[in-house]
């Protein structure tokens, strides 16, 4: 009751996933960060399990429908003590709960997260964007922004069979990643450096470039896709697809050029010049692309490394 003695309704200052059940001390610290953030947007609070470690997270639909977008859109996910972004597709269910999916498993992978972990989901929109701060109890391990020593423990192929880029393609019975014929001189260890930091997600297809001068010139320049790796993964027409950097927010439409009369599929022209200069990529640098699965568009996340002092980094 106000002053005036009427019933005034707040809203919650958090909300508890099904089944998520908080110790006292949880509480205390959720209680604590709820009095320091002062979130407009109540928290969404979950605990790890099976399925959220394995790869996607199911928000539900009551805080979805009232709180999220109602419609299928990328947001950002933030650590608290890291400079970090994670982009992930928001996908709508039927039910009208929400899940986070790609981007999440990348998340988890990078943070460290465990099962049994509490996560309390900061959500804010600024302009039709939607960012998510996610915090971790559990004794404030997650929070202090160290290296996670998971990075290391990383599965991913190297020194696999040669894909070239206009030459005869081989199928990779055990491996959807696919290299140039300038990245398949890269060594093993120049491919442990790069992987190690791409941290790609299982399951999604790769390719990696060595980019050349026709790659990145601002005229005639043509970044062309493994034929295998375009027939397995791509749509046989021409197309756009999105690029997406890890810690950018930026998004880049780039037209996918597909002509099975020349035998030639892959990114040309103006777009994706802009693509090329907005992200300053030159003769040299290494291009991971790694196509998403589970979104609705054409989607790749470009990893792109620079080598220096003789090792190879990953450039924001």
């Amino acid at each position: 009751m106000n002053s005036a003695g009427l019933r005034e309704i707040t809203e919650p200052h958090y909300v508890l996933a099904t089944g998520c059940n908080l110790t006292t001390a949880q509480k205390a610290e959720v209680d604590a960060l709820v009095k320091k953030v002062r979130p407009v947007i109540p928290f969404y609070i979950t605990a790890m399990n099976k399925t959220s470690m394995s790869g996607s997270l199911v928000i539900c639909k009551d805080y979805a429908a009232k709180y999220l977008p109602h419609e299928e859109q990328f947001i950002t996910l933030c650590h608290p003590h890291k400079s970090n972004i994670w982009v992930d597709n928001l996908k709508v269910i039927t039910d009208g709960s929400c899940m986070l999916s790609v981007g999440w498993s990348c998340f988890v992978l990078h943070n460290e997260l465990r099962e049994s972990d509490i996560c309390l989901f900061e959500v804010s929109k600024n302009d039709g964007e939607v960012t998510m701060v996610v915090h971790s109890l559990e004794g404030g391990h997650h929070l202090q922004g160290k290296e996670p020593e998971s990075q290391n423990k990383c599965s991913y192929p190297v020194k696999v069979e040669v894909t070239e880029e206009e030459e005869s393609d081989k199928e990779h019975a055990e491996s959807s990643y696919y290299y140039s014929r300038y990245a398949y001189d890269l060594t093993g260890e120049e491919q442990e450096e790069i992987f190690r930091s791409a941290l790609i997600q299982q399951g999604n297809p790769v390719y990696v470039a060595v980019l050349q001068e026709n790659h990145v010139s601002s005229r005639n320049n043509l970044l062309t896709f493994p034929r295998e790796f375009a027939a397995k993964h791509l749509a046989e027409r021409s197309h756009d697809i999105l690029l997406l950097r890890p810690n950018r927010r930026e998004k880049w439409c780039v037209r996918y050029y597909y002509h099975s009369m020349m035998r030639i599929q892959g990114f040309s022209y103006r777009s994706w010049t802009k693509f090329v200069s907005d992200n300053g990529l030159q003769e040299g640098h290494v291009c991971v692309f790694e196509l998403m699965k589970g979104v609705c568009e054409a989607t790749m996340m470009v990893h792109v490394f620079r080598k220096f002092n003789g090792r190879f980094v990953l450039l924001d």
